[in-house]
């Protein structure tokens, strides 16, 4: 970790002691929405913010501007709404939640929702409609991503193509796949094929890159010619939305 993340960190963290809850939360979700933030200190941010949420029993307040006029309004209102909503206490947010899940709001921000229904381990049943299907679910019963076998099975395959000799592909590919991700959520990745995964977000990558001979190399290199090709979630995004 590069050193100003260290020195930032280790100053949320004095702040956290001394109860500096609001402060400190927005102080790090100022740090995650700045682009190119190490994979290492966007964790340590994260588990920073959560905790923020944890150990308060007051809503921290993310804005004073009405959730309920955003979740009404247009489609980069309804994203504020999310952002704001992943602030707070989501129990106290029910209706609010409910009402974006069921909006034209696109997949990655109902994920990123889910996600945080998932973090304050809400039992509270949803609905959500998922390819045509409405699915009712409970965040507090999906299978996290520390927990889903093909998650880590993933990243694992990307550190070994990667790791070594193009940290920017290793740290682009598992942004990617947590894109996937809150894509699918509320389904997990549990009963996808790792290297099928693997081989089409690497695909992507390339592809957007307009990199198709390195990609056949890529390939070539490990065997992955035969592997299937699928059409990934986010490559599908929008498709069903006013754009």
């Amino acid at each position: 970790m590069n050193p100003y993340y260290r020195s930032l960190l280790k100053e949320l963290e004095q702040m956290i002691q001394e109860g500096k809850y609001q402060e400190v939360f927005n102080l790090a979700k100022e740090e995650l929405e700045l682009p190119y933030v190490p994979l290492d200190a966007m964790h340590s941010l994260e588990k920073i913010e959560q905790e923020c949420l944890e150990n308060t029993d007051e809503p921290i307040v993310a804005s004073s501007i009405e959730l309920s006029q955003l979740c009404e309004g247009n489609e980069l209102q309804k994203e504020k709404a999310v952002n704001l909503l992943k602030a707070t206490n989501l129990r106290m947010h029910e209706a609010e939640v409910q009402k974006l899940l069921d909006s034209s709001l696109m997949d990655e921000f109902k994920g990123e929702l889910i996600e945080a229904l998932m973090e304050q381990k809400i039992d509270t049943p949803y609905r959500i409609e998922k390819e045509g299907l409405e699915i009712t679910f409970v965040p507090s019963l999906i299978v996290s991503s520390q927990d889903d076998p093909t998650m880590q099975s993933v990243r694992s395959l990307f550190e070994v193509w990667f790791s070594n000799n193009d940290p920017s592909m290793l740290a682009f590919c598992i942004r990617l796949l947590e894109q996937e991700r809150y894509e699918m959520l509320p389904y997990d990745m549990s009963d996808l094929d790792p290297l099928v995964l693997a081989k089409n977000i690497v695909r992507l990558v390339y592809e957007a890159m307009s990199q198709e001979d390195a990609l056949a190399q890529f390939y070539e290199k490990n065997g992955l010619e035969k592997v299937e090709n699928t059409t990934l979630f986010i490559e599908k995004r929008g498709e069903s939305y006013e754009k």
